[in-house]
């Protein structure tokens, strides 16, 4: 980043970026149907899983692995997570809901 000073505006860029989108989805958490804010958070973490993954070789003669895992496991922990939530079944939405009347 010394030699490079583009690469720091990139980077902030990018952090400002995933913070707007953050703010955004914890705004639109609380709306009546959230379903489609996780599918916008496992997409958001696509971009910087891709970049990572596909840089693997410049992280490693960098001497910079070790901190690109920590981030590889940080954006795919989170994509899993937002994919799970989007995917899984909203009891709320049930066809056949379940009486408890018994």
């Amino acid at each position: 980043m010394q030699q490079n000073p583009l690469v720091w505006v990139g980077l902030i860029q990018a952090y400002l970026l995933m913070t707007i989108i953050a703010v955004l989805l914890v705004i639109g958490s609380r709306e009546a149907n959230p379903r489609k804010w996780n599918v916008v958070g496992a997409l958001a973490h696509c971009p910087p899983l891709i970049a990572a993954l596909s840089s693997l070789q410049v992280f490693a003669s960098m001497g910079a692995l070790g901190i690109v895992r920590v981030a590889i496991a940080f954006h795919f922990v989170w994509l899993s997570l937002e994919t799970f939530a989007a995917l899984y079944p909203n009891p709320k939405d049930a066809r056949f809901p379940v009486r408890n009347d018994q």
